[in-house]
């Protein structure tokens, strides 16, 4: 069975970044994020991408539920994953329009190249952004 690149990037997430985690599997409401974090009494949801070239499959539902539990909370992000560069990147959840129009060109909150920075420090960063 080939396990999709948004569930090895989810289980990248959860390893590396030390928080309780819970994931929605497909059986899941459509647009409901992938994943919802909990630390230090900070809930965050996370809506999980992975791209080989530069458009982003985001559908409605997708763009309608982040956008709604950015408005009521804003502790919700899109991060996406260039597979072929590795290349992370993070955006607040109401940027669903923006990403699926303009792909991983969109401006996002933050970047992250593992030619820049260790696979360590990219978590760190990623960690002290979302929970903050």
């Amino acid at each position: 069975m080939t396990v999709k690149p948004e569930t090895k990037f989810g289980n990248e997430i959860t390893k590396n970044i030390k928080a309780y985690w819970i994931p929605f599997t497909v059986t899941a409401k459509e647009g409901v994020p992938d994943l919802i974090g909990i630390k230090d009494g900070v809930t965050i949801f996370l809506e999980l991408k992975c791209i080989n070239k530069n458009s982003i499959n985001i559908s409605p539902p997708q763009i309608a539920t982040n956008f709604n539990i950015f408005t009521h909370g804003r502790n919700n992000y899109y991060i996406v994953q260039d597979t072929r560069s590795k290349v992370i990147k993070l955006y607040s959840g109401n940027k669903g329009k923006e990403l699926k129009e303009q792909g991983f060109k969109c401006p996002c909150n933050m970047e992250l190249d593992p030619k820049k920075y260790s696979k360590e420090r990219i978590y760190n960063k990623l960690e002290s952004y979302i929970f903050s």
